[in-house]
């Protein structure tokens, strides 16, 4: 039937019908305790079951459309059971689901305020309210969406670089060759600065990687020390960027003292709070006390609802301190064919796309509004501390069974750190490494690592639960601190840490037994693999 006949609202109806039963089912099932978490087909049996060969001349039609849909359903990852573990997100909430849908029947583009009055109106008040939240100055901050806290972060990079240097929007890189711009950003950021880096122009032998402290914040020493010698060599550092819950260890780093240096420098301060933000928004210093954003004082911030809070992916915000004035004075081109200057109906401060670098926009903060006027403020903080003491409840447990392991048990547990927000890190020693080894050197960290990798992998084979797991660069210094001195960059050796598991907690759903099934599931594959010796 055509979308545009008359017959359109009653088909709609029809397809929304079946669908609400279809997929009710599809959930319902998916969220049962002995439910597959990832279908053991290969890609080519997929290819099949999916029958991705046939695009048809003719529709299938609504009888057998279900079909397929069923069997999406059926190869996709379930993200609806507490057992899956294994990204930063997980399943939406249901009104998150009727959002969606709203966003579809709508199709709006939130390029032109007339494209989506609704979606740019509520998209400045929801990036208004979270720029209240984390401090910025009510009079000029404001922010937008973007797909992905990678494009936000990328929009923040560009738009630090062309405040910087503004004659490279017209004249382009060559324009600032001799000015050697420089990007800063600890080990354990996100690679998506690199990234940034990289479609900037900048290159990545341009972006300087700051050395961390044991607990995986960035070293203020370090950063200090790397910014003069940036400057002193004849490079102009422009852009550096904190991190608030880095990707591996959660680590927030210390951002009053970086605003400092940053002040110090004169250099572009912004935040990837894509995980972590949440934290620093709505927990409260009772729940992450580190997690402090120093009001006013960072130029740009990012931030991720689509994570911890649980709005359908995706939905990604970046904030600016000084307004979205400067990201459209820094990247926008006014095309006159798209933002008319003479439509004296239209704020063209609401012409949203004009300041990124993109054109077509999903009207994302949508989604964001609707499930905060449905669940309200508190369920985003009630979630957020539940998945705070999911974490330190797991931490416990691990250190409850490395405590009390019996001498010939199957292997013993190590805790990476302490958890500083809302993800463990651990690892499963195998008994049968301990024996040969003795627990240390570099022979050990090597069969730690691959016995990690294959642990991991036997679990998720099990198609019953879903985690990962992760290695970070860790430095120590190469002498004592003289005087109470901090060792500078010069004196810090990097090593790597064998893989350990990573288990980031975001689900209302997960309880202790959720935990307990984890632990278990890994001594399990861990005797599997290498007995009970």
């Amino acid at each position: 039937m055509d979308p545009l006949q008359p017959g359109a609202a009653e088909e709609l109806q029809i397809l929304l019908a079946e669908a609400s039963h279809v997929l009710s089912d599809y959930v319902r099932h998916s969220q049962q305790p002995d439910a597959t978490l990832l279908s053991d087909k290969s890609p080519k049996m997929l290819h099949q079951d999916l029958d991705l060969t046939f695009f048809p001349k003719h529709g299938i039609g609504q009888s057998a459309i279900w079909h397929d849909v069923r069997a999406i359903c059926a190869a996709a990852t379930n993200t609806w059971n507490s057992r899956f573990l294994y990204k930063l997100y997980a399943a939406p909430t249901p009104i998150g689901v009727v959002c969606e849908t709203l966003l579809g029947v709508l199709n709006n583009n939130s390029h032109v305020f007339r494209a989506s009055p609704a979606g740019a109106l509520i998209e400045t008040a929801v990036a208004a309210k979270l720029a209240q939240l984390a401090g910025f100055p009510p009079q000029t901050s404001a922010g937008l969406t973007f797909p992905g806290g990678s494009y936000a972060n990328l929009h923040a990079l560009m738009t630090a670089r062309n405040e910087r240097f503004p004659e490279i929007k017209s004249a382009g890189i060559c324009a600032i060759a001799n000015a050697k711009p420089v990007v800063f950003t600890s080990y354990h950021a996100h690679y998506s600065i690199d990234k940034s880096a990289m479609a900037a122009g900048i290159g990545l032998n341009s972006v300087v990687h700051v050395p961390t402290d044991q607990s995986g914040c960035m070293s203020l020493t370090a950063l200090r020390q790397l910014l003069q010698l940036a400057v002193d060599s004849g490079q102009t550092p422009f852009f550096v960027n904190a991190t608030m819950g880095t990707t591996v260890l959660g680590a927030c780093d210390p951002l009053d003292d970086i605003a400092d240096i940053c002040d110090e420098f004169k250099v572009w301060l912004h935040v990837d709070g894509s995980w972590g933000g949440p934290l620093a928004l709505f927990s409260g210093d009772a729940i992450s006390p580190t997690f402090k954003i120093p009001h006013g004082r960072i130029n740009s911030f990012t931030i991720n609802p689509h994570k911890l809070l649980g709005v359908p992916l995706q939905c990604s915000f970046l904030l600016v301190r000084d307004g979205v004035g400067v990201m459209r004075r820094a990247l926008g081109l006014g095309a006159d064919y798209l933002f008319h200057a003479d439509d004296q109906d239209n704020n063209d401060n609401l012409d949203l796309g004009d300041a990124t670098l993109g054109c077509g926009r999903r009207p994302d903060a949508i989604k964001f509004w609707l499930m905060w006027r449905y669940h309200g403020t508190q369920y985003f903080v009630d979630r957020l501390h539940h998945a705070r003491q999911m974490a330190l409840k797991l931490a416990d447990m691990v250190l409850q069974r490395e405590r009390s392991a019996e001498p010939n048990a199957s292997g013993q547990w190590r805790l990476v750190s302490q958890p500083q927000s809302t993800c463990v890190c651990f690892w499963f020693v195998p008994q049968q490494l301990l024996l040969v080894s003795k627990g240390e050197g570099s022979d050990f960290n090597e069969s730690l690592d691959l016995a990690t990798r294959k642990i991991c992998s036997r679990v998720n084979d099990s198609g019953q639960l879903l985690m990962d797991y992760a290695s970070v660069e860790m430095f120590q210094s190469y002498s004592s601190s003289v005087n109470g001195c901090q060792s500078t960059a010069d004196d810090l050796a990097k090593y790597s840490l064998p893989s350990f598991f990573r288990i980031p907690l975001n689900s209302p759903d997960v309880t202790e037994d959720t935990l307990t099934a984890v632990l278990d599931a890994i001594e399990k594959a861990a005797s599997d693999l290498y007995g009970d010796t």
